[in-house]
């Protein structure tokens, strides 16, 4: 089952998600002292299986990532994801070039878990405060996980019947660093409704 959008709704979410990277950014440039720009090209509602084939496809190999669980007006798992291979490179930027690379290492868990922190806590924050809607946050963990796995490791009960996906593409500027990543949002069905419903009243406000 996917969830039946009109253009306007997925252009608003489209815009809601960029306020809320847009605000992750002005906090991550205070933290890195530096500017950062974050921006959301794609924004896509699957069902699991079908974000197991993007995530396959797209990000093969092992995964960094930084899991929290919101429950509220609509309730689940986020998490934002990177190919392994470039998540030290952006806690490198993240953290300056100072340190060695086995510095670098050691802080890698603790640096992504702040950033997911940041982007995640942003993004919900303004999705429901926008929508005028109260979400609550869990503590953030940082994981890796081979790709196959991942949806496992966010919904370890996962009924692919009765969940959704809400897939964020964004794209990330740090420094001289360049990469894309993922903001995966596992909600049930329920929530998924819920969260439409909201959004379809903040529409009509708008008219």
């Amino acid at each position: 089952m996917t969830l039946s959008l009109t253009a306007d709704e997925h252009d608003v979410i489209v815009e809601l998600m960029n306020i809320g990277v847009g605000r992750a950014a002005g906090a991550l440039s205070q933290l890195v002292q530096d500017e950062v720009l974050l921006s959301v090209p794609q924004l896509q509602f699957l069902t699991p299986a079908e974000a197991r084939d993007i995530f396959c496809r797209s990000m093969p190999g092992l995964l960094a990532g930084v899991m929290q669980g919101f429950r509220g007006f609509m309730s689940g798992r986020a998490a934002l994801l990177f190919p392994e291979e470039r998540s030290l490179e952006l806690v490198r930027a993240m953290l300056g070039t100072d340190l060695s690379a086995d510095e670098i290492s050691e802080l890698e868990q603790e640096t992504l878990a702040e950033l997911g922190n940041i982007l995640l806590n942003n993004c919900l924050a303004t999705l429901a405060n926008l929508l005028n809607q109260q979400i609550q946050t869990e503590l953030p963990q940082a994981f890796n996980v081979d790709t196959p796995h991942l949806l496992s490791r966010l919904s370890p009960a996962q009924d692919d019947e009765g969940s959704m996906i809400m897939l964020v593409q964004i794209d990330f500027s740090l420094r001289e660093s360049a990469l894309q990543g993922y903001l995966a949002f596992l909600i049930d069905l329920h929530s998924a409704d819920t969260f439409i419903e909201a959004l379809r009243r903040y529409l009509a406000g708008l008219e």
